[in-house]
């Protein structure tokens, strides 16, 4: 039975627009493709289809022109993204996923295009259980893929993700598109085509593994709500982008939620898409519980008596933003938003947005009670090589404009796009 639109609608829920679509030519994202089309023209929503071209299959460019014309056929503008650095000997299908995520974020991030769609589906999902069962993942790992997550200040969103390929297959033989198949999907090759032939062997039910999935959900979401708790009890969140972390109170903490909230921090400072492997958090915990300084994640946490004061690393701080091109709220260093009215508030056009670090400025004038460990990790405004404002420490020679009030502190237990960790 085909998808209504009814049905795709609901899955749709806020997201913002414009939006892109990743879309390869098979059933998945094709369908998606066609299910997203017929909404935007009902909404007069403008969505973009983008190929990637892998270059791994000599069809591949082939295939990517295939959808170019369809999509160009139905007036719907699309982009083609070449793999264009050398290709992987191993670990192929891993190391293609990877580039082709960075391929398709850095168009959305060059473009402004707020959300990112993927056509995973229930199979998808299914398969994810077992591979990251295979793999030791934890409760958080086996409640599968969430339907949302935010990604360098992109939504990539799943809205298939409870409907069966079959399902997707029928929507595109009711409007008569074909489609094309990949056959390294079945290819006993790679570890996810035998996977699937082991599965089918096996006789799976899907109806079992989703009662699984639910209740491990279920046990996730309360965790999770206990987190949240006590990471109110046990961390003071500044604005300005670190945290202190209070040892006693952490100290008594359940194993369990103090690994997550470990895992929370480390994941917030970093730009890794995933959470931290288990290992890396239990040294973590060691060191914590010894009471050492150390870094971890692009963060340094600095052990005093009663309390680890957590900042950012100034030695991983690259970001250099021209604000002649802020039209957008932008999440600067993953700490911060930053909204396109800051832009005029400087009236030259050569002013960046860079890390503060060590750049010369008037620290005399600066009345702060901002630790100084915390001053390097700001984001300060330069022209021509002169710091000309740093927003949180109220220091402007050129205005008395409050440069403050348009940076936003990336929140911890959710992005700007209401997606929960």
């Amino acid at each position: 039975m085909k998808i209504t639109p009814t049905e795709f609608e609901a899955t749709l829920k806020d997201i913002p627009f414009p939006l892109a679509i990743a879309t390869s030519g098979g059933p998945d994202s094709l369908a998606l493709l066609l299910l997203t089309h017929d909404f935007a023209t009902k909404t007069k929503k403008k969505i973009i289809a983008l190929t990637v071209d892998h270059g791994l299959r000599a069809t591949s460019y082939k295939e990517a022109l295939y959808v170019q014309k369809l999509a160009q056929n139905l007036g719907i503008q699309h982009v083609i993204l070449k793999w264009e650095t050398e290709k992987p000997t191993t670990r192929i299908q891993e190391k293609a996923r990877e580039v082709r995520y960075d391929l398709l974020l850095k168009w959305c991030k060059d473009n402004q295009v707020p959300t990112l769609l993927l056509g995973h589906h229930q199979q998808d999902q299914e398969e994810t259980f077992w591979l990251r069962l295979s793999s030791g993942s934890g409760l958080d790992g086996l409640t599968g893929m969430k339907p949302g997550v935010e990604r360098e200040g992109i939504l990539i969103y799943r809205p298939l993700l409870n409907f069966p390929k079959e399902r997707l297959k029928a929507t595109l033989k009711a409007k008569n598109q074909a489609w094309i198949e990949d056959p390294s999907n079945e290819s006993t090759s790679y570890f996810r085509g035998r996977f699937r032939a082991h599965l089918k062997e096996e006789g799976l039910t899907n109806e079992r593994l989703s009662a699984v999935m639910t209740k491990l959900q279920e046990d996730a979401d309360f965790i999770n709500a206990s987190l949240l708790s006590s990471f109110q009890k046990t961390v003071k969140v500044f604005e300005e982008g670190y945290f202190i972390l209070q040892r006693e109170a952490f100290e008594i903490l359940h194993p369990a939620l103090a690994k997550r909230m470990i895992s929370l921090l480390i994941k917030w400072f970093s730009r890794a898409p995933y959470p931290p492997r288990s290992t890396q958090v239990e040294g973590v915990l060691k060191k914590t519980r010894e009471g050492h300084s150390f870094t971890v994640g692009g963060a340094v946490w600095i052990a005093k008596p009663k309390e680890f004061l957590i900042l950012r690393e100034t030695a991983a701080m690259k970001e250099k933003i021209p604000l002649s091109s802020l039209n957008e709220p932008r999440l600067w260093d993953n700490r911060f938003w930053v909204i396109p009215s800051l832009r005029s508030t400087v009236l030259q056009k050569e002013a960046f947005l860079i890390p503060l670090e060590n750049a010369s400025f008037a620290k005399d004038t600066v009345d702060s009670l901002l630790p100084s460990s915390v001053w390097p990790t700001l984001p300060a405004i330069e022209v021509k090589g002169k710091i000309v404002s740093i927003p949180h420490l109220c220091y402007n020679i050129e205005n008395e404009v409050n440069q403050r009030k348009f940076f936003y502190l990336k929140p911890l237990f959710h992005d700007s796009l209401t997606f929960t960790i």
